[in-house]
């Protein structure tokens, strides 16, 4: 598994419980879901010069959060 992905999903709670309910397992996948888009948005947002302009950059990172619903 990629790093950066094992970070993300101990940081969104692997391995540190056992799931004992559905509930708690889907908590546990949207908070990894919204770790990955946060980082999405962020590589987007902080690496624009080869391919966007600073305001073409922006511009998409306050989509991709609006469409995943990050505050």
């Amino acid at each position: 598994m990629n790093e950066q992905i094992r970070e993300l999903a101990e940081q969104a709670g692997l391995g540190k419980e056992r799931w004992n309910s559905t509930e708690q397992f889907n908590s546990f996948l949207a908070k990894f879901a919204q770790l990955i888009a946060q980082e999405c948005s962020a590589f987007v947002y902080n690496y624009p010069e080869k391919y966007l302009t600073r305001n073409q950059a922006r511009e998409i990172s306050i989509s991709m959060e609006e469409h995943f619903g990050i505050e």
